[in-house]
C-alpha cells in the first residue's frame, strides 16, 4: 500500500522515525532509504532492522546530496501511495496509510495529502499559522495553503510529476508538486487527521542533542538567522518540560488510529 522515502543525514531523528513506522504501520508498506551519513552504527542499525521489516537501501553518498536523492527513492517505489519524508520527522499518527487511500478514493482531483504537525509553544513544526489556509472538507481535516514535504504523501499516477522536478540539495520539494498539481487542476492538501511530530526549533534540537549539527547544516546554507536562531543555549530548567513534552506526544500520536 505504502512507500516510505527517507533521506538520512541525521541518524539520531531516522532511527526514531523507522522505529515508530515500523511499529505503527498496519498496512503492506516498505522502508526506502538513501545513507547521507557516514556513520557506521547507523550502518549496523540499518541491517539489524533488514533482517524483520522490509528495509532497502536504495543508495548511500559520502557527501550530503540531501533532497536530490529523492528522484531515485521514488523510481524505486512499488506502492501506490509513494511517501516524502524530511529526516527530522521522529513521530507519526497511526493510521495514515488507510487513511490516504480512503481520501483518494473519494476525492478524484486529490494527489497530495500533507500531514499536520505537532506544535507548542517551542515549535511550529515549520507549519504557518492555520489561519493562513481555506478549509476544503471540515470533516474531513483538509485545507488549502501552504505545505512542503515534511510528510507529503502522493498518489502514485502523479510518479511523471514527481520525476521532472528540479532536483537539487535543498529546495522546496512538496510545495513545488503542490503548485504543479494546481496548475494542471488537480490538488495536494493538508490533512490536520494525519499529524506527525517535525524537529524544528532549537528546544527540541537540544533535547535530542541535535543543536549543534543544525547550526552547522544552516551555516552551510548560508542561514544566518536560523543559525542565530539555534545558537541560543537553552535554560537548563527547561529540559525537564521538553521530556515530559515528548513523552506526551508520543503517547498523543500512538492513540491516533484510521478512520
Amino acid at each position: 500500500m505504502i512507500s516510505y522515502c527517507i533521506v538520512a543525514y541525521r541518524p539520531t531523528y531516522t532511527r526514531l522515525l523507522l522505529e515508530d513506522l515500523v511499529r505503527k504501520t498496519s498496512a503492506p508498506y516498505e522502508l526506502l532509504v538513501w545513507v547521507n551519513a557516514d556513520d557506521a552504527s547507523f550502518d549496523d542499525y540499518l541491517r539489524a532492522l533488514g533482517r524483520n521489516a522490509p528495509l532497502t537501501i536504495v543508495g548511500r553518498t559520502p557527501e550530503n546530496v540531501g533532497m536530490a536523492a529523492f528522484s531515485q527513492l521514488f523510481a524505486a517505489s512499488r506502492y501506490q501511495l509513494i511517501t516524502q519524508f524530511d529526516d527530522d520527522v521522529v513521530c507519526v499518527s497511526r493510521g495514515m496509510a488507510e487513511r490516504a487511500a480512503r481520501l483518494f478514493d473519494r476525492f478524484p482531483r486529490l494527489r497530495q495529502i500533507v500531514a499536520d504537525v505537532w506544535q507548542d509553544e517551542f515549535t511550529t513544526g515549520a507549519r504557518p499559522p492555520l489561519a493562513g489556509y481555506r478549509s476544503f472538507d471540515a470533516d474531513e481535516g483538509l485545507y488549502e495553503g501552504p505545505v512542503d514535504g515534511w510528510c507529503s504523501i502522493y498518489h502514485r499516477s502523479i510518479l511523471p510529476l514527481l520525476a521532472s522536478q528540479p532536483y537539487a540539495t535543498y529546495f522546496p520539494l512538496g510545495g513545488l508538486v503542490n503548485r504543479s498539481l494546481r496548475q494542471q487542476r488537480l490538488q495536494g492538501l493538508l490533512c490536520t487527521r494525519m499529524k506527525v511530530f517535525h524537529v524544528i526549533g532549537p528546544e527540541y534540537a537540544s533535547l535530542f542533542g541535535m543543536r549543534e549539527l543544525e547550526m552547522q547544516k544552516y551555516q552551510t546554507l548560508g542561514r544566518t538567522n536560523l543559525v542565530e536562531w539555534y545558537a541560543h543555549p537553552m535554560p537548563e530548567a527547561t529540559l525537564p518540560v521538553l521530556q515530559a513534552r515528548w513523552a506526551g506526544i508520543v503517547r498523543s500520536l500512538d492513540g491516533d488510529g484510521p478512520s
